[in-house]
């Protein structure tokens, strides 16, 4: 178990963008993204994209109606500025149209955005596609954070996250969503659960767990001056069982994980790129996904 690899522990959220279709699944996620920017004095940026399938009909060609279906979402967009969620914070409305995953990521790099919020309905869900395979395709590939709020997620809450679950298979790319959980537990005063799930059947169960243990510990007493010891959790099964069955047990308010990159190999790589979906559709609670620097800097 290799926990020796450098993080980054000064993390913050200037910008948070909040995508949207304007679907109650979507809507679910607005609370908890203008809590955020509340919390940590973030600008909000409000985004829709305009799918194609989406145009009106009957006009002379696409990029007629790809305007006019950016005026008729107008509307919307204001109503979500002038909501009582977002009164207070400083907030500007995005639109665009043509694909949403393209749309998206080109907002979040011209914006600068620090954290993706958004919801979602889950693989099994009939919706838009932005609650369903863009964000997956966001966890995947996003270069800021994700806050996923799937279908199970409870809702939001004034208090804000009490209790934070960290889980991790002590990679670097699991690794590299340390901080960002620390930075939530000390924004919120939050208690922190730890989470290791032992996948395999070790030649020495006893021997692993309390190597795990000693391992969790390890990642958070140097970073952070917690409000309570954490809660450390080492069980053997399959990580998004563990995870969630933790997650259910603690009470959690929010899962981080870190998240492999793009690419079949790389989604291969490590298991937390191919259960984070899982995780997402069944957690009760948001889903923090951080992908590993190394991802982010190949895309600079």
């Amino acid at each position: 178990m290799k926990t020796t690899s450098r993080v980054n522990d000064k993390v913050g959220f200037r910008n948070v963008l909040f995508a949207t279709d304007f679907s109650a699944a979507a809507m679910q996620a607005l609370p908890y993204a203008t809590g955020i920017a509340r919390r940590f004095g973030s600008k909000l940026y409000v985004a829709h994209i305009v799918p194609p399938e989406d145009y009106p009909s009957g006009l002379s060609s696409s990029e007629e109606a790809a305007r006019a279906g950016c005026r008729q979402a107008e509307p919307n967009l204001n109503s979500v500025l002038n909501s009582a969620l977002c009164r207070g914070l400083s907030c500007q409305a995005l639109i665009g149209d043509g694909d949403i995953w393209i749309g998206l990521s080109n907002i979040i790099r011209q914006h600068a955005a620090d954290l993706l919020v958004m919801g979602t309905i889950g693989r099994r869900g009939v919706g838009k596609v932005l609650l369903g395979s863009v964000a997956e395709e966001a966890m995947r590939e996003s270069r800021c954070p994700v806050l996923t709020i799937g279908p199970e997620s409870h809702s939001a809450e004034e208090s804000g996250f009490e209790r934070i679950l960290y889980a991790t298979d002590f990679s670097t790319d699991s690794l590299a969503a340390v901080p960002y959980a620390l930075a939530f537990v000390k924004k919120y005063n939050s208690r922190i659960v730890l989470v290791h799930a032992l996948e395999h059947l070790p030649e020495s169960p006893y021997l692993d767990a309390q190597m795990a243990r000693v391992h969790l510990r390890d990642l958070v007493s140097q970073r952070a001056n917690l409000v309570a010891e954490p809660e450390i959790i080492v069980e053997m099964g399959s990580a998004a069982d563990v995870i969630l069955k933790a997650a259910d047990h603690a009470a959690s308010d929010l899962i981080v994980i870190g998240a492999r990159g793009a690419g079949a190999f790389a989604r291969l790589a490590s298991h937390f790129g191919s259960v984070a979906h899982k995780i997402v559709c069944r957690a009760a609670c948001p889903v923090l996904t951080v992908r590993p620097l190394h991802d982010r800097d190949k895309e600079q």
